[in-house]
């Protein structure tokens, strides 16, 4: 559920995730770039090097959905060309205010 409380994200924050599979420690690093155009410069320095990224959308405001194309333009423009890009519709406990259909999401990614 979402978090009243939570702040968004200025410039970037990093955090490292440590898991376990098939006997093998993985250590992830994560960074959450700031959203707002006035980042922009900021933050797609940090695209080189990645091999992943997750673009994020809330389901309840379409706007963010429709920005998901820039987003992965920016991605293309900067990362690797062999970077997985997942898909993550977040505030999935507003459904009753989804302003983005699953199908739609599914036909873009």
């Amino acid at each position: 559920e979402f978090n009243l409380e939570s702040k968004s994200t200025i410039g970037v924050e990093f955090a490292t995730k440590s898991i376990t599979t098939d006997g093998k420690v993985i250590k992830a690093q994560i960074w959450d770039t700031a959203g707002q155009e006035r980042y922009r410069a900021i933050t797609s320095a940090y695209y080189r090097g990645a091999v992943g990224a997750l673009l994020v959308y809330d389901i309840s405001k379409r706007v963010t959905f429709e920005n998901l194309e820039r987003w992965l333009q920016e991605l293309r423009d900067h990362a690797d060309a062999n970077i997985v890009i997942m898909l993550v519709g977040n505030k999935g406990d507003l459904r009753h205010l989804r302003a983005v259909g699953q199908d739609e999401a599914l036909a873009f990614a």
